[in-house]
């Protein structure tokens, strides 16, 4: 890591540590009390969970291979491809799934919340018959950090 002033350099690919045994990894290059950017990466076949950012909207770019998203309805799907990039509002509940044959590497900007909402894991069905609004993001409680 190289520092000027208050630039920072990062050497991101061995901050990154490809190929841990999950298939997924995660780099966080730099983060502010704005905004982090960050990579990720899946091996084929691997998918994170439906999950959502109650106040924190992300940005992806997928940098190499291709990504299915998924949301809570049948109809909110979509192949994302090298060089296409998708926004994702805060509290919408989406899931990354690596469907292609090479490893899928995602640029991420996220903004960051003040204060940062404090959530517990949540499980939840998906397309089992519960009613939409249940599955919707709630108000969080929130500390400050």
């Amino acid at each position: 890591m190289a520092k000027i002033d208050k630039i920072t350099v990062v050497d991101v690919e061995k901050q990154a540590q490809w190929g841990k045994p999950t298939g997924r990894n995660y780099a966080r290059p730099t983060q502010t009390d704005r905004v982090h950017i960050a990579l990720n990466s899946y091996e084929p076949g691997v998918n994170d969970e439906l999950h959502c950012h109650p106040g924190s909207d992300h940005t992806f770019f997928v940098v190499q291979g291709e990504c299915t998203m998924k949301g809570l309805k049948a109809d909110e799907e979509f192949v994302l491809k090298q060089h296409q990039a998708v926004h994702v509002p805060a509290g919408f509940f989406y899931q990354l799934n690596n469907t292609g044959n090479e490893r899928l590497i995602l640029y991420q900007v996220s903004t960051e919340p003040k204060p940062r909402p404090k959530i517990g894991k949540v499980i939840y069905g998906v397309h089992t018959g519960l009613k939409e609004h249940l599955l919707n993001p709630v108000e969080a409680k929130t500390e400050r950090t």
